[in-house]
């Protein structure tokens, strides 16, 4: 039972286009408005527990904030920079991300030894039979998993970073993120490029990305023609750049990060901009607790879940 449940979960992530799931924000950043307080805590503080500091008075949340603040400054100098507050945003915000890996991980790590190597995985996502015959034409009436294999099979070895073939644990997270990790974001362009690009020519054409979206059942604006011709109006002006009537590599890595700036370091300089009194680039610990409402809010935090169990 356990091997179809985490075959339904990988095929549902290789059947929706990566594009669609970046247009709407990256999974692990907070919905909404990204100029609104609540963004920011959400971006701060994580997820879960965001709502705990909301119900804190001023004094509280101020108190609770300033136990926070070391674990912000990795070099212990006593400021905080933007790689700095970078790091802490995305240790939150890749928490959900960790906790999908860490599932995953355990799942497919047979021999339980703490790592996963690519027959494990084989053998717990698609079956046994799959293990010495990963590229066995199917018979007839049957799914042709072949080519889910050998996309997985180029994430798995992109994934892994250290090349020993097998994946611990962070490894895993950038398996089934690779959008997120340095080592494996150029892997998941390429695979975006892919989805989209159905007559393979390199580029993508404004029909076939609207046939993509006519392809997700689930999104009930599928059926409204005012809805498709203004995602038409949107890919021609916004996402084709050089006006050529499709999207090429660069022009889809703007899309995925506009301007080049992946959204917790667009986060971590908004805060900068709002908290930084002296305008010298760093925040010391009494500007943060001065400008508290700007990273946790009263009454009025979710510590992020790394903190849970040491504050």
């Amino acid at each position: 039972m356990k091997a179809v449940v985490v075959l339904v979960l990988i095929m549902g992530a290789w059947c929706r286009s990566a594009i669609r799931q970046a247009a709407k924000e990256s999974e692990y950043m907070p919905q909404g408005d990204p100029n609104s307080a609540d963004y920011d805590h959400e971006s701060f503080l994580g997820h879960d527990k965001k709502q705990e500091f909301d119900k804190l008075s001023s004094g509280e949340a101020k108190e609770r904030l300033q136990r926070i603040i070391p674990y912000l400054d990795e070099d212990g100098n006593g400021q905080i920079s933007e790689d700095e507050l970078h790091d802490w945003i995305k240790k939150q915000l890749l928490a959900y991300i960790m906790d999908d890996a860490r599932i995953l991980h355990e799942g497919n790590d047979v021999n339980h030894d703490g790592f996963v190597s690519w027959k494990e995985y084989v053998a717990t996502t698609y079956g046994l039979g799959f293990v010495d015959n990963e590229q066995k034409a199917p018979e007839d009436g049957e799914f042709d998993y072949r080519e889910m294999i050998l996309r997985d099979y180029n994430k798995f070895i992109t994934a892994d970073a250290n090349g020993d073939q097998f994946l611990s644990v962070d490894e895993m997270a950038a398996f089934i993120h690779p959008e997120e990790f340095h080592h494996t974001k150029d892997l998941a362009l390429q695979e975006s490029m892919n989805d989209l690009d159905r007559n393979k020519d390199g580029y993508i054409s404004v029909d076939e990305y609207i046939s993509d979206l006519i392809a997700d059942e689930e999104d009930e604006n599928v059926n409204k023609p005012e809805w498709i011709e203004l995602e038409r109006k949107q890919f021609l002006s916004h996402r084709d750049l050089d006006g050529d009537g499709s999207v090429d590599i660069n022009e889809l890595r703007e899309w995925l990060h506009p301007n080049g700036v992946p959204p917790a370091l667009a986060e971590a300089k908004h805060l900068i901009h709002l908290s930084d009194k002296d305008n010298d680039g760093l925040l010391t610990s009494a500007e943060i607790v001065e400008n508290f409402r700007v990273f946790v809010g009263s009454q009025a935090t979710d510590y992020g879940r790394m903190l849970h169990n040491e504050l």
